[in-house]
């Protein structure tokens, strides 16, 4: 049996280790903790050096505002991602303390775009399961929100798409479809040409999905299908349903991209009733001009 001396030395040595360790994650949270403040405080004194009077949403829209937002904040915390400057900026107007107020409001007609933005929103944020905020702050994905509003009309202002697309936004037009939200049976979001689709049929998988022509105009045709590329070839060639063929025609299939949802075919996706649901449900959320409401 280790004698009371023992064991008391044995406490000695032991007590040491334990508030050492409380010491460290107390300093490893305080550090956090500092690390929040100083970038909440370097975000805040960026926008005041260079938001020029417009407000938070203005200086992420607009790309000058936005890449001089950017390079002060890098100047301070060069070890900061831009995308992480944004987001803080956006929650701190949300949460009322960004410390400038804006004095200057920009009158802008952004509604003839507005079937364009409300496209792209929906695409980007099915494509990367993120919100519209996230991507106009993140580099990559707002390259490619910009890359789908040219893709659709390449002389579009895409200043004005993002801000159409926020303004959908902040008016709740753009509401999360609910299937989309609860489906995970490996959905594939692509996007092509009419005109590509047509000369190289063999890019659409012979799977199951759900289809969606579409132009600047906005949504022109959802329908479901067991066999994407069969369906297709048959709407591009002479489509079934009269209004969109004779508008197929007349646009050009160069001007027409059709948005492809497409899942393997060992889904529940293969089930007809489960498609018809989520082929309602876009439906009834992008509301395309050539369908029967079901």
């Amino acid at each position: 049996m280790p004698s009371l001396i023992t064991l008391f030395a044995l406490m000695i040595c032991c007590v040491p280790c334990c508030v050492l360790a409380q010491e460290s994650s107390t300093e490893a949270k305080t550090s956090v903790q500092s690390d929040a403040a100083k970038l909440k405080q370097t975000v805040n004194q960026a926008f005041r050096l260079t938001h020029d009077g417009w407000s938070s949403d203005e200086v992420i829209l607009d790309d000058e505002l936005h890449q001089a937002f950017l390079k002060k904040c890098s100047v301070i915390l060069p070890s900061v991602s831009g995308e992480e400057f944004g987001w803080t900026l956006l929650n701190l107007r949300k949460a009322g303390k960004l410390e400038t107020k804006s004095t200057r409001r920009k009158q802008v007609n952004c509604d003839p775009v507005a079937h364009i933005a409300e496209i792209v929103a929906r695409s980007s944020t099915d494509q990367f399961s993120v919100s519209l905020d996230r991507i106009m702050v993140s580099p990559e994905m707002r390259v490619e929100f910009n890359r789908l509003a040219k893709q659709i009309d390449p002389e579009v202002d895409l200043y004005l798409v993002r801000r159409a697309a926020f303004k959908l936004r902040k008016t709740r037009q753009l509401k999360p479809e609910l299937i989309s939200r609860i489906v995970d049976w490996g959905r594939k979001i692509e996007i092509y040409s009419a005109a590509k689709t047509t000369a190289k049929p063999d890019i659409i998988p012979e799977h199951p999905g759900i289809y969606i022509f579409r132009d600047h105009t906005g949504y022109l045709y959802i329908g479901q299908t067991d066999n994407l590329r069969q369906r297709l070839i048959t709407h591009l060639d002479e489509s079934h349903r009269l209004s969109l063929a004779k508008y197929l025609k007349a646009q050009g299939a160069e001007k027409i991209s059709i948005e492809i949802h497409s899942f393997p075919p060992d889904s529940r996706a293969k089930e007809t009733m489960v498609r018809r649901a989520y082929e309602s449900e876009l439906i009834a959320s992008r509301k395309p001009k050539f369908n029967i409401q079901p």
